[in-house]
């Protein structure tokens, strides 16, 4: 087993199958300060009988343990939403409960289905296999057992008479991991084992050096990433998509943003299923599309805090370094008309001709503010600056959304 530090409290992720309970056992033999943490689904006859086994191992042996009962219906995406159950009861335990880090049981199997199943479904990924350190949900997730096959914890559990249940519904094959672990896994011989080991080290050495590379330019920059060949650009639009939490990026998305960013079309939008790609004035991203044409109207009497989604201000403390006096309450904080004119040294301006002086993003200008006063007087806009850093003391600015 992967050392551990015997100074830290750690949380084990416990189903009461063969893996976790090998861990259970390892954490114990070698005295580790842990607790265990099970979820009960309920969605299969046997697994109050598993909770039950679990409980007096952990009672038997002085172990904390938390259980959560679920009772919400799965009835579609079962893999992927009990997943999400589970890390958010972890996360919620090791953060109210001060534990350091959460211990899962992957193993070797666990390592090369999840390789197989990335190759099969052509996906780009960050890293192949799993890591032995990630962070999920804001955790710090540990898997100390990746380099231990199956059937060496199956027999730690036998030879040190720990209890453990199986799990009938990995017997399935209605799932894609079931398939490949009763397909390929479980008759893989030695040396096709460590074949697989070794191409997801070759794999993840090709990944690290795209990734070196992308640290090394600036991807929101058209003119570096044209340069770039298709698998750097994948990542390149992966990382930009992660920014926003966009994680459904397809490769016919890729091809056709690809086309774009060669293209000599300066601002260009394409709308996808729950997001915009966006090129603009020489620059690429992904933004959501919740609020994409949204106008508003804020009105203020008197000088305030106010946080929206589109500016923050803070008048509090006066705001005459954005031109707002007392005089001028109240005040309207609102988006721009088409026929917006401001006064510039003396000069009818329309505000639409400074936007684009001022090279504000086309999907930025029907939600960017403008102040005016009580009299309806345009006495203020931001000037826009794409570099800009928000500072704390800043009492007035725009969000980027």
């Amino acid at each position: 087993m992967l050392k551990l530090d015997k100074n830290k409290k750690y949380l084990l992720a416990c189903s009461c199958g063969p893996d976790s309970m090998a861990l259970f056992g390892m954490l114990l033999e070698q005295g580790y300060k842990f607790a265990v943490a099970h979820v009960n689904y309920h969605f299969r006859e046997k697994s109050d009988h598993e909770e039950e086994v679990l409980a007096e191992f952990c009672m038997e042996n002085n172990v904390k343990l938390y259980v959560l009962h679920n009772t919400e219906k799965v009835n579609k995406n079962i893999e992927a939403r009990a997943r999400e159950i589970r890390y958010n009861y972890f996360e919620k335990i090791v953060n109210n409960f001060g534990y350091d880090a959460l211990l899962v049981a992957h193993h070797e199997d666990d390592l090369i289905e999840t390789y197989i199943m990335q190759k099969r479904r052509h996906l780009k990924v960050f890293f192949y296999g799993l890591e032995t350190f990630s962070n999920i949900y804001g955790i710090q997730v540990i898997r100390p057992l990746l380099y231990y096959t199956k059937q060496e914890l199956l027999h730690y559990c036998d030879k040190k008479k720990i209890p453990y249940e199986i799990d009938e519904s990995n017997i399935s094959d209605d799932f894609l991991r079931n398939r490949i672990r009763h397909e390929i896994i479980d008759h893989l011989d030695e040396k096709t084992r460590n074949k697989y080991l070794e191409n997801m080290i070759k794999d993840n050495e090709h990944v690290n050096s795209i990734l070196r590379k992308l640290n090394e330019i600036d991807i929101d920059d058209i003119e570096d990433v044209k340069g770039l060949n298709n698998d750097e650009l994948t990542y390149a639009l992966y990382m930009l998509a992660k920014r926003e939490n966009i994680f459904s990026l397809s490769q016919g998305a890729i091809k056709e943003i690809g086309k774009v960013i060669q293209g000599n079309k300066p601002n260009v939008y394409i709308k996808f299923k729950d997001f915009y790609f966006f090129k603009e004035y020489g620059r690429i991203g992904f933004v959501r599309t919740e609020l994409n044409n949204d106008s508003y109207v804020f009105e203020i009497s008197k000088p305030q805090e106010l946080d929206t989604p589109y500016f923050y201000l803070n008048f509090t403390n006066g705001a005459e370094n954005r031109n707002v006096h007392c005089s001028d309450y109240p005040i309207t904080i609102r988006t721009a008309l088409p026929d917006d004119v401001v006064k510039i040294n003396g000069y009818n301006k329309k505000v639409r001709r400074l936007f684009i002086d001022w090279k504000v993003p086309p999907r930025m200008r029907k939600r960017y503010p403008i102040i005016l006063n009580k009299k309806g007087e345009i006495i203020y806009i931001p000037r826009f600056r794409l570099d800009y850093e928000i500072k704390e003391c800043d009492n007035f600015y725009i969000k980027r959304i």
